[in-house]
């Protein structure tokens, strides 16, 4: 205990944050501003657009701040090049990377996008200090040592948050000592943000440490052989029974053949990065690596024809665009590491990053030709059928389609109507194009368009729609002397016992029913919730008031969703008042 409190300990550990803060001073600045706004958008006092975009923004880039900065550290260009390309990049995404949308988390293509940039950027941490440097042997430990890092600080963070959060707890409980309401968002998203960011940095070697490391953890060769490989092995075996089934059967795949496929490459691909030092040093690894890309590339196959049939079906979307150029990519990896001699790992990660590129920003990325593909099988439909006139999109009253231009054209226009309804606007008059922009829901507009347009519904289309209602944080019982949480006992379906007497309820056909002892019955009809039009109901809508003849009730429902047009899931409070 001496040794772990001891000055020496505190000066090694303060001596190794220090070497981060003046090794990575971006990647750490990034960390704290995201950490920051964040933590005042979690407390929802000064919570605004701006905080939303900062904090996306420095959250985004401090993978590619901290690629920039390990990258420098090889002294092949000048710091201020790499430093001001950097910050010109996250000002440049900050004010025009943005959706001109109020909710920028609700809304699809930009989540894309981001998710897609995420990816990228840590893809880019993985190779920046080796992109001019040939040594796949220092690559590899250098990723080693990403990985551990990753580990090594999540689980300090995690453990030091939660056990923080418990400490303050039993203080606060057991001396009775009044804190600021905040505490607990002070400590989570500060340990496991800004500091989670500076143990990771502490923690990695200089780069000519990381180039003479030559060891491998045994735990991880364990785990590549006795967790990784069955896996893999178990996902092939699956993959190629289906493909000689569909072959004998003279069928075309299904649509989750491709997420088998993609798991399987995943799973294989790890396993062959794991191993890879030891490739020249065991026979049965060195022909795995080699047998495994052959069993690959006839699934690929398999996974390209699946993709086809459904873009073939329901068009192009950004979805199916990635996952067509990841099948691709597979197909080029699976190829090159079947005929290559050198086995150059680092051009996974590297093809992986410029592909992710190509689908954000190519003349014909994504988005772009998502868009142009849809809006063009729309306008086949519409025209074939005779559905525009003067531009305009004219439905006659009990319009039918044949089951292949229905799936086109309602496929075309759920997509469109979602992520880019801007372009409908051709197509709709100026009342229908309002109304639909109107609606800030992705998949209530998708919804919408049909209505507007007044399109038949197509039998197999499922209507979701979820619903809350923004309620305080605390109750006014009103003096009332029983109350009842949905949440404890059923929103459904759920019985109590209040003053000997019997509570019980049911929903069915919209009307949620109460039943007091064996006789008296309440039905409180909550059958407009579904028709709202908005997904955040008002709370008088929201409020229903009965009487019995020994209560006075009053519900008030919080939360729940039609599908189909039957309402489910519901979250309600129940309070009921002695007469």
């Amino acid at each position: 205990m001496a040794i772990i409190f001891s000055s020496e300990n505190f000066k090694s550990i303060f001596g190794s944050f220090l070497k981060s803060f003046r090794r990575f001073p971006l990647t750490l600045l990034c960390s704290l501003v995201a950490t920051v706004c964040v933590i005042l958008i979690a407390k929802d006092e000064v919570h605004s657009k701006v905080l939303e975009k900062i904090a996306v923004t420095f959250g985004l880039f401090l993978p590619m701040f901290f690629s920039a900065e390990i990258f420098e550290e090889r002294k092949q260009t000048p710091r201020f090049l790499i430093l001001g390309l950097s910050v010109l990049a996250i000002l440049t995404f900050y004010f025009l990377g943005f959706p001109e949308v109020v909710d920028i988390f609700n809304n699809k293509s930009f989540l894309i996008r981001l998710g897609v940039l995420v990816i990228v950027f840590h893809l880019l941490v993985s190779v920046a200090p080796y992109i001019f440097t040939k040594n796949s042997s220092g690559f590899w430990q250098y990723n080693k040592t990403l990985l551990i890092n990753i580990l090594t600080a999540f689980l300090y963070t995690f453990t030091l948050s939660a056990g923080l959060v418990l400490a303050v707890s039993g203080v606060q409980n057991l001396f009775e000592v009044k804190l600021v309401d905040d505490w607990f968002v002070y400590i989570w998203f500060g340990v496991n943000g800004f500091f989670n960011t500076l143990i990771f940095t502490s923690k990695l070697p200089a780069l000519e440490q990381i180039d003479k490391e030559t060891s491998y953890p045994l735990g991880l060769k364990f785990f590549t052989q006795y967790v990784l490989l069955p896996l893999v092995a178990i996902f092939l075996a699956i993959l190629l029974a289906y493909e000689g089934k569909i072959i004998l059967a003279w069928s075309l795949p299904k649509g989750l053949v491709s997420i088998m496929v993609l798991a399987s490459a995943i799973f294989g691909i790890l396993a062959f990065l794991l191993i890879y030092p030891l490739k020249n040093l065991n026979n049965w690894i060195h022909s795995y690596n080699k047998a495994y890309y052959w069993i690959l590339i006839p699934l690929v196959g398999l996974m390209l024809v699946a993709i086809y049939v459904r873009i073939s079906q329901y068009g192009l979307t950004e979805p199916r665009y990635f996952v067509a150029m990841l099948a691709v990519w597979m197909l080029g990896i699976a190829i090159y590491f079947s005929f290559s001699k050198v086995d150059n790992i680092k051009i996974i990660p590297l093809s992986l990053l410029l592909l992710g590129l190509i689908g954000i920003f190519a003349p014909y990325n994504a988005f772009q030709s998502s868009r142009t593909n849809q809006i063009g099988r729309m306008k086949e439909v519409l025209i074939k059928n005779k559905l525009l006139k003067a531009g305009k999109i004219i439905v006659p009253f009990n319009f039918t389609l044949d089951s292949m231009n229905q799936d086109r054209l309602y496929a075309a226009l759920e997509y469109l109507a979602e992520s880019h309804p801007g372009n409908l606007k051709d197509y709709l008059t100026e009342k229908q194009f309002d109304e639909l922009t109107a609606e800030k829901n992705d998949f209530q507009r998708a919804q919408l368009i049909y209505k507007l347009i007044n399109l038949p519904q197509k039998k197999s289309f499922d209507i979701y729609k979820y619903f809350s209602v923004k309620r305080p944080s605390f109750y006014d019982l009103n003096k009332a002397d029983f109350f009842v949480d949905s949440r404890e006992h059923g929103g459904e379906k759920g019985a109590i016992i209040i003053e000997k007497d019997s509570l019980s309820w049911k929903l069915e056909q919209d009307i949620l029913t109460f039943i007091i002892g064996k006789k008296e019955k309440v039905n409180f009809d909550i059958n407009k919730l579904k028709n709202e039009n908005s997904t955040e109901l008002g709370i008088e809508s929201t409020t229903f008031e009965l009487e019995t003849t020994k209560f006075s009730m009053k519900l008030l429902i919080e939360s729940g969703n039609s599908n189909n047009g039957i309402l489910e899931n519901l979250q309600w409070k129940l309070f009921l008042t002695n007469k």
